[in-house]
Order: structure tokens, then sequence, then C-alpha cells
């Protein structure tokens, strides 16, 4: 099983808020073609709320659609339908890679699994541009922990701030 830089920073950031309050997280394993279809990557369960997130590094300014497949979709969708304090996100970290500072990103969004289904639907295009994140997702913070890097996943703990 190969573990991405960002499923590694998320870890980190999930760790570093269990530390801090009363939160369970699991990571599921991939997806190994037609044996095991992975739902989302982690399931985190906090007082106020739980959540399904599905977690995607990309390269370049425009995450394409196609990135998440159909199942993942429909999982956390459902998931989020549950019971009324569950709910799902995607987190799209657009992350270049550049080590000059003035052409490097590496920024993290956070994106409701209703509000990237409208999205999907309602474009033409193929992949969603990083400007659209900048306008309507949730930032998040970046930070560095005792032991790497990751985000500022505070807001898990108080769902009513995530629009």
């Amino acid at each position: 099983m190969t573990t991405n830089i960002t499923e590694t920073e998320m870890k980190n950031s999930l760790k570093h808020l269990m530390k801090k309050s009363k939160i369970y997280f699991m990571k599921y394993p991939d997806s190994v073609r037609e044996f095991y279809r992975s739902p989302y990557d982690f399931l985190v369960l906090a007082e106020k709320c739980n959540y399904a997130i599905e977690v995607k590094k990309i390269k370049t300014k425009s995450f394409p659609f196609k990135n998440i497949t159909e199942h993942q979709i429909e999982s956390l969708l459902a998931f989020s339908k549950l019971l009324k304090r569950n709910r799902s996100f995607v987190l799209i970290n657009y992350r270049n890679g550049k080590k000059k500072a003035n052409e490097k990103i590496n920024k993290a969004y956070l994106i409701d699994i209703v509000d990237f289904i409208n999205i999907k639907e309602s474009t033409e295009k193929k992949s969603l541009p990083m400007e659209w994140c900048e306008n309507n997702a949730v930032l998040l913070k970046r930070m560095r922990f005792e032991k790497g890097y990751g985000w500022d996943l505070s807001l898990l703990l108080e769902p009513d701030l995530i629009p």
C-alpha cells in the first residue's frame, strides 16, 4: 500500500487534533482493483459530528473530476445522509512541488460533497479550477507539527463553523 504525502499529512493533522480533543479516526485501505473498493479515505468520529473525507493531491491548478470515482461520491453522499450529524468532504491539496517560493503552490481546500456534486453537474468542464476553491471552499491553514506537516483541522470540532 502506497501512501501519498497528502494522506500522510492528513494523518498528522488528525493525530494532532486527537491530542487536543476527543476524536477517533481511521484510514481506509486503498482500493485493490475489483477485490476491494474503498468508500473514502478517512472516517473521523468527533463529539459533535462525524466525517467521511476523501483526500486528493493534484500537481496542477485544476482538479479533474474523474479523479474521484462514482462509488466514492456515492459513499460520501450516503454517509452524509445516514445521520443528521454526519458530514462528508473532499479535501483537495493543490501541490505542484516547485522549489522556488514564488512558484510553489501547496494549498488544501475542504469541499462539502454536495457542493462538489453540484459544481460537477452544473459545468461542462472536466475539472475543478483552483480559483473555484479559492472563492467557494474552506482553505485549511498549513501547520508544522512535532513530526511533519499538515493542516489545522480544529474546525471539525465546531461543525457549525463549516459552511
